[in-house]
């Protein structure tokens, strides 16, 4: 055989064997061992004749499996065996050429050329195999769905394909499912939309009607009752807030099986969100006689980063669900440290209870959906069974577990781990100890409570001595007398009988007692003994659990160290606070379109002595607005006419072109949310649309107050900001007409577009270097600089863009200046400035008609 020929054969049964390398190697056999070059040539012809056969037997058992395997010759663009795809498209084999031709024509343009470019990056060494799918066109005329696989086995002398393997498998039922399943999938996510939907609208349909009714209750509870009303409205009270928990299990599980339940990263202070959870659910633990206790260890950080209303809410159904099932003994809440490392912890917080417990058969069920411990005590205790489930996802997404320890009839203990950042902005400072070497008497019935009031106590340097027998207590403190050595402090639970408790306050009642003296209340008891201190003139009390802090506040108010501007402790009141007295009275703009909640949102401004005018929705809103100046609004969300959005929209675009005109230090009004829509989301869009605040419905009088006094004690404020969307940006064009009837003077209007004109190019200039040199705080005062003078024109495309130019560099604490979103919103700007300018020209000019 010639070498030429025994190479090629060798370069093809061989493949990616380089040739040059063969011709070298069969050079060398023919001059040194001849005899070896005639054997090697007989293993070529042999070899070729193997993977000829290979082939055969491969397409045999392919299509003995209802697929098709080929041999393609790429060079020569022949099928040379494996002719089963014919068959497999419906084609007898007679009716089509054995050539890729032939096959090319039958496939999908498309898929023909996604096909083709896999086989270049296979051919390339891109890849280890060929794979693709393709349609191909059947004797009937319709698509079939074909995988093919396939490789390379040898390439010419440039490295060229020249043969190569296919399978070809029919997938057309496959790719049938994989459409249905598509389908299905649009349709489930177009069901799930509308559940969104429909769940939001239910939320604030139920919500409105529960707001007037827990609201109007508050109300009348606030009046003169005889026993028996009294008794209805606080059932009707307590029914209504069932209901309303019902509603909010339901929407939050709803929101987890969407995967719509988003958290926060905020920082706070743990140790008061725990003791606030806790005494949320205390008034209802006092009632039943119970003792709630918390203790937070000391390594705990005072501050971490994570979602407090989260961590809240599963301390709070914890808390509730140990009361519910606890009829006598106590709740303990604990927070410790179970991992610490730089920059994060993992916290350990435990709920244990002395209640009826857990059967072992039912403690994994419990944390399924829709279960309690069993149907008894579903008919007993009530509730959805979604509370458990929520809060396991919860914890999940804090990165924790949640579990439990119960033994049936001796308690229940539901401990979780959560992980939360660790804020080191703000160094805790040790406080200092002035109390060394005082004394404090502690009259107690509770064995834990007066434990770790000792501890406290201890901790500031005070000596405790702890007594439960109220006798004892006033021996101790008469012997103390005495002796010349009387206590620094006594405490003293109010519950506690005589001669303790209030019978014991009694006694420092105009008398000459030389001990500090501090009353321990319950929420429950706290109405009625709030109004006998008072009598009794014992103005230092604390109401349970205690908090460190609050321990501290009382000694530092009682001592003689203390600073006389330290006020007194407010108390843990549940009750609507009397009216505030205001250096001038506030006006508040009430936006509310249900007369029961306009009512009742119009009493509890006016128990704080506001000035109250009603808007019945958004359109009346902005024209009372016009009218007078407010110092509040609290605008509803979704009413006829104009929705709150739209309304405080208009507000803010309003103000700044005001606040132009009368002076740079304009105050925007505070503008507070109201709504009864709970999905997420709600918040931000709310903040998004200018409102400073947001309270959900039913309103809460303390929720409320708090929201306003956050609003009204900010001093000062930016403008709230719109949102950053390009839908937003709508407005076009000037409005001189408008920007003629605000500013009141049209010479003073020109004077002002004269002085805009002419400093055009710079305002542009100036926000093109601060995005060039990257300078944020300079690029946020240029955006702001422009966006007041365009807003004064009512140039409101412009003006958006440049506000949102300010809010993009001016971003939130943690987070960086989203550079590539300023430049596009700055090149935006640049085209809406110069569209605007040829009109302003023509304005300054002397075409002044408006």
């Amino acid at each position: 055989m010639h070498n030429s020929q025994l190479i090629r054969k060798l370069a093809r049964v061989l493949g990616d064997q380089p040739e040059r390398r063969m011709e070298e190697l069969l050079a060398a056999l023919a001059d040194r061992a001849p005899d070896l070059a005639t054997s090697v040539a007989g293993v070529v012809d042999a070899s070729d004749a193997l993977v000829t056969k290979y082939v055969r037997l491969h397409g045999v058992q392919a299509e003995l499996s209802g697929d098709a395997f080929s041999d393609w010759h790429l060079g020569e663009g022949r099928i040379e065996s494996g002719r089963g795809w014919k068959t497999l498209l419906g084609y007898a084999e007679d009716e089509l050429a054995d050539s890729i031709t032939a096959w090319r024509k039958l496939a999908h343009p498309e898929d023909l050329k996604a096909f083709n470019a896999v086989v270049a990056a296979h051919a390339q060494g891109k890849s280890p195999v060929v794979q693709s799918m393709c349609r191909m066109r059947t004797r009937a005329g319709h698509w079939k769905w074909l995988l093919l696989k396939g490789r390379i086995v040898a390439h010419d002398r440039n490295g060229q394909p020249l043969r190569m393997l296919l399978l070809q498998r029919d997938i057309t039922d496959f790719k049938r499912a994989e459409e249905t399943a598509l389908v299905a999938k649009e349709s489930a996510e177009a069901a799930n939309r509308a559940r969104g939907t429909f769940l939001a609208n239910m939320s604030h349909e139920i919500r409105t009607p529960m707001n007037g009714i827990i609201g109007m209750t508050d109300l009348a509870l606030d009046t003169q009752l005889d026993a028996e009303q009294r008794h209805y409205l606080k059932t009707v009270k307590s029914s209504a807030e069932s209901l309303l928990a019902i509603v909010n299990d339901i929407l939050d599980f709803s929101k987890i099986e969407a995967g719509k339940l988003h958290f926060e990263e905020l920082p706070f202070v743990l140790t008061s969100l725990v003791f606030e959870a806790a005494r949320g659910q205390a008034i209802t633990a006092h009632k039943k006689g119970l003792e709630v206790i918390v203790t937070v260890a000391q390594e705990v950080p005072a501050r971490v980063i994570g979602d407090p209303a989260r961590l809240r809410q599963v301390l709070a159904n914890l808390l509730g669900n140990a009361i519910k099932f606890t009829e006598t003994g106590e709740i303990e809440v604990s927070v410790s440290v179970d991992e610490s490392a730089v920059g994060t912890t993992l916290l350990r917080f435990a709920v244990r209870d002395t209640g009826i417990g857990i059967p072992a058969a039912r403690q994994k069920a419990i944390f399924e959906a829709f279960s309690q411990a069993d149907d008894s005590t579903t008919r007993r205790f009530g509730g959805t069974g979604l509370g458990l489930t929520i809060c396991s996802h919860l914890v999940q997404m804090m990165n924790g577990r949640l579990w439990l320890e119960s033994v049936e009839g001796q308690g229940s203990c539901f401990a979780f781990t959560a992980r939360f950042g660790v804020d080191t902005s703000v160094v805790a400072q040790a406080p200092p100890a002035p109390f060394g070497g005082q004394r404090a008497l502690l009259l107690e019935h509770h064995p834990a409570v007066a434990a770790q009031l000792a501890q406290l106590l201890g901790r500031h340097g005070i000596d405790c001595s702890a007594i439960k027998d109220p006798q004892a207590a006033v021996r101790a403190i008469a012997k103390s007398r005495a002796l010349g050595f009387p206590f620094d402090y006594v405490l003293v639970d109010a519950l506690m009988p005589s001669p303790g408790g209030l019978a014991l306050a009694e006694s420092w009642r105009g008398g000459d007692c030389p001990e500090k003296l501090i009353v321990l209340l319950t929420t429950e008891q706290q109405r009625q003994d709030l109004d006998r201190l008072r009598a009794l003139e014992v103005g230092t009390h604390l109401v349970k659990p205690i908090a460190p802090d609050d321990l501290l506040a009382a000694l530092t108010l009682l001592s003689s160290a203390a600073d006389e501007a330290t006020p007194m402790l407010a108390p843990f009141d549940f009750e609507v606070n009397a009216a505030r007295q205001e250096s001038r009275r506030i006006e508040a703009l009430l936006v509310q379109d249900n007369p029961v909640n306009q009512e009742l949102a119009k009493r509890l401004l006016e128990k704080r002595g506001y000035k109250v005018t009603l808007a019945n929705n958004g359109a009346e809103a902005i024209d009372r607005f016009e009218q007078q100046s407010f110092d509040l609004i609290l605008m509803d969300m979704q009413m006829p006419v104009m929705g709150g959005i739209e309304a405080t929209e208009s507000i803010r675009a309003r103000e700044m072109r005001r606040s132009w005109v009368i002076s740079h230090a304009f105050k925007p009004v505070s503008i507070i949310a109201m709504t009864a829509n709970a999905m997420e989301g709600d918040r931000q869009r709310c903040l998004e649309a200018g409102m400073n605040d947001y309270v959900p419905k039913p309103i809460r009088p303390q929720e409320l107050y708090a929201a306003i006094d956050r609003c009204l004690e900010q001093g000062s404020g930016d403008e709230p900001l719109p949102p950053a969307d390009d839908s937003a940006l709508t407005a076009t064009s000037l409005d001189l007409n408008a920007a003629a009837r605000d500013l009141g003077d049209r010479e003073l209007l020109l004077t002002m577009a004269e002085m805009l004109v002419a400093e055009w190019r710079q305002h542009l200039a100036r926000i093109r270097s601060s995005l060039q040199g990257r300078d944020a705080p300079q690029l946020t005062m240029a955006a702001h600089t422009l966006k007041s003078l365009l807003a004064m024109f009512h140039a409101e495309k412009a003006r958006r863009l440049a506000l949102d130019i300010e809010r993009l560099a001016k971003p939130a604490a943690g987070s960086d200046v989203d550079w590539p979103r300023c430049a596009q919103r700055v090149d935006a700007l640049s085209e809406e400035m110069d569209r605007l300018k040829p009109e302003m020209d023509r304005f300054v000019r002397g075409d002044r008609t408006l």
